[in-house]
């Protein structure tokens, strides 16, 4: 098949965004497949061997600069490129925004093109972490409890805001951009102050529009990939030190993952179980990452799904497929596969 590759992007998460774009385009061109790729955040279209010869600039563009993108051209100029119109499948290698907000997927379902994961819809919906919890949490799944303080919000409701995650929530709290991955823009606020407070919720609305206050949850840091509607193994994650941020994610040996994690059997069927009532709940197509806090007690409550979960030598779901005895080659075929019409229903 003919498949477009986007990668890269605008996005705070563009370096990670290359490196998923990058293995999963080897991985199909491996199997055969005539592979291009699309960077949207400049319009460049290569195949594998530009990249190696002259790979694109890595370095996320900075909060700042991410706001000078006009989401609209970026997606004009991509969805007119050749190498879009002329695929068979989009492939998505994209994380961040645009790309997990739907927007790309929307304009695809407009051209009538077929594209890798979930569809504009859902993947509008699983962007929204403060939303998406509100669906869970009436679908009966157990969620971290939090708040929203949005962009405009001033002095007397940040304030008010302050003062309720004080009476409700014991710290440490969590806030972060509503609607980011890869831990951009958060902090694990451990200073009771208002000062530090507000610091947090800048960093966080230097991303989104909204920044999401959340009660920690102290525990072990769990995850599981969904692959059409089955739930691979439970993933645990462990760092050599300090919280499971963007550098520990990213730079090997910062971080560990046991799969299938040490639990008991019971607990971790009903872990995987929850996971997949997750991805079935909120709409999910192809595949997704469901993560979860495991409390000292046993209990547990879900953080988010990601729709485009990372897929680079590091990721999680490409681990989580191993230990379940597919390659990453087949986990990508796999993906691709569930894309194409005749696999919907």
């Amino acid at each position: 098949m003919k498949l477009c590759v986007l990668l890269g992007g605008p996005s705070a998460e563009r370096e990670v965004s290359l490196a998923s774009g990058y293995g999963m385009a080897k991985a199909f061109q491996d199997r055969g497949h005539d592979v291009m790729l699309l960077d949207p955040a400049t319009g460049r279209a290569m195949r594998l061997e530009e990249f190696h010869a002259d790979p694109p600039k890595a370095d996320p563009p900075s909060a700042h600069n991410l706001k000078q993108f006009s989401q609209g051209d970026i997606v004009l100029k991509s969805l007119t490129s050749s190498v879009v119109l002329e695929a068979d499948v989009i492939v998505f290698g994209l994380h961040g925004v645009p790309g997990e907000d739907g927007l790309m997927q929307s304009a695809l379902e407009l051209q009538g093109k077929t594209f890798t994961g979930s569809n504009a819809r859902t993947t509008a919906i699983c962007i929204d972490k403060h939303y998406t919890k509100s669906i869970l949490k009436d679908a009966g799944i157990s969620v971290p409890s939090g708040i929203i303080v949005p962009i405009f919000a001033h002095y007397p409701e940040r304030h008010a805001a302050w003062e309720f995650a004080r009476s409700e929530y014991s710290l440490p709290l969590v806030i972060k951009p509503n609607d980011q991955g890869s831990t951009v823009g958060l902090t694990i606020l451990r200073d009771d102050s208002e000062d530090a407070f507000n610091k947090a919720i800048d960093a966080a609305l230097e991303y989104s529009p909204k920044a999401l206050i959340e009660e920690f949850i102290e525990g072990r840091e769990l995850t599981v990939g969904i692959l059409e509607h089955e739930a691979l193994p439970v993933l645990e994650i462990t760092t050599n030190g300090g919280f499971y941020d963007y550098e520990h994610k990213y730079t090997p040996g910062m971080s560990f993952h046991e799969c299938p994690a040490n639990l008991p059997s019971e607990l971790a069927s009903a872990i995987q179980a929850d996971a997949l009532k997750v991805f079935e709940v909120m709409g999910c197509h192809g595949y997704a990452r469901v993560d979860f806090r495991l409390r000292p007690n046993g209990t547990y409550s879900c953080l988010e799904i990601n729709t485009l979960p990372g897929m680079t030598s590091t990721s999680l779901i490409p681990d989580a497929a191993k230990a379940a005895g597919i390659s990453f080659e087949e986990l990508c075929e796999r993906i691709l596969m569930a894309s194409l019409p005749t696999n919907f229903g």
